[in-house]
């Protein structure tokens, strides 16, 4: 890594930092099911991320988690979000904050 990217990889995390809400977080337990080259899940960790909410991920791509996203949801898409045990698909990031409340 460049002195350059280095040093922007920082801006922009501290840019991301000052503008996190300040009544971010969340007193409910937050599950993300996601596969690491799904562009959509690297949205909802961001959306996490920034809104300091701690949350468990679950690899959609492994077998058993795979079985038991069918079992549960019917197939194995995502990004799905548990807050507090309510699905939220996809990218939703006004839910997931509404949810968190």
């Amino acid at each position: 890594m460049t002195r350059f990217t280095f040093m922007a990889a920082i801006a922009a995390a501290l840019l991301c930092l000052a503008a996190a809400p300040a009544d971010a977080g969340c007193n409910k337990s937050v599950v993300l099911y996601n596969a690491s080259w799904c562009p959509y899940c690297q949205e909802v960790r961001a959306i996490l991320w920034r809104n300091h909410i701690r949350y468990i991920t679950l690899d959609a791509t492994t077998p058993k988690v795979r079985a038991s996203m069918i079992r549960q949801f019917g197939d194995a898409a995502v990004p799905r979000t548990l807050v507090g045990g309510v699905l939220v698909e996809g990218v939703d990031e006004e839910r997931i904050k509404q949810l968190c409340r």
